[in-house]
């Protein structure tokens, strides 16, 4: 597995990627970054796929600036102007939580770069919350995130996202959640983000209007018991997605790729086969 970095549209992008075969692209999560998806990316290269795991611009070791113009339509174009420089005409879309709406605003905006849709736990699908739109505010908005990243937080809110949480909410795994949002730059960073939610948001930018123009085959996975995204909303993106089909994987939340592996890649493996 290769760590990658490439400037992009003005932007310098970090990803992951191991494997030869067709391209898979993986977006992570809010407070994620691409190390969440190390394990799925070795397992498809071992499937025969070309699997690359990519910082979203402001997390992980993606640029993090200040004044960039966040929201869907710069992160779209910045996933299509990426695979146009990796030489990649399309690429499936495997997107967990927050990822799921950067994936769905690349496929309505760039519809000819996305080959597949699984979205995993998708955002999009909810209002924003007022902890959203307050997070935009500068002094309090970086004052919430400095509070979020101690660990005791950091643990209940991981521990609330997993079904059974014992085995999963490792120190490895809340280390990685506390990096997130630790440090001048990634709360800056997520600051400017959540000052930009009107541009984030599905229903507000108007593409959430435009979901039946997505035509490729979609794939929603759902945790039965996710207390994050609850299951009303998996039913609502189903509805909203015309060439859909929704999975729901019993005893597991917010994180199936991660708490119920195998099920997860069983019916992964299976969607991505016509590829």
């Amino acid at each position: 597995m290769r760590s990658r970095w490439l400037r992009v549209n003005g932007y310098q992008l970090h990803w992951i990627e191991a494997g030869r075969g067709p391209a898979v692209v993986l977006l992570h999560g809010f407070a994620g970054s691409c190390a969440d998806w190390e394990p799925t990316v070795l397992w498809l290269a071992e499937q025969g796929y070309r699997a690359l795991a990519v910082d979203a611009l402001g997390f992980g070791h993606s640029e993090k600036p200040v004044h960039a113009p966040y929201g869907l339509a710069l992160q779209s174009d910045l996933y299509a102007a990426w695979l146009t420089a990796l030489g990649i005409e399309r690429a499936a879309f495997v997107a967990h939580s927050m990822g799921g709406k950067y994936a769905l605003a690349t496929a309505i905006r760039h519809p000819a770069r996305v080959a597949r849709l699984v979205l995993v736990a998708t955002d999009g699908f909810v209002n924003p919350s007022p902890l959203t739109i307050i997070g935009g505010w500068p002094v309090l908005g970086e004052a919430i995130l400095w509070l979020s990243a101690h660990p005791a937080v950091v643990r209940a809110f991981l521990a609330a996202a997993f079904h059974n949480p014992e085995p999963y909410v490792t120190a490895d795994l809340i280390e990685r959640g506390r990096a997130a949002i630790s440090g001048a730059a990634n709360r800056r960073a997520l600051t400017a983000l959540s000052r930009r939610y009107t541009a984030t948001d599905l229903g507000l930018t108007g593409l959430r209007a435009r979901l039946h123009e997505i035509r490729v085959p979609t794939l929603l996975i759902w945790g039965a018991h996710d207390r994050i995204f609850s299951l009303q909303y998996a039913t609502t993106a189903h509805r909203e997605l015309p060439c859909s089909q929704l999975v729901v994987i019993p005893h597991c939340g917010h994180f199936p790729h991660i708490e119920a592996v195998r099920p997860f890649r069983g019916v992964l493996s299976g969607f991505l086969a016509s590829l």
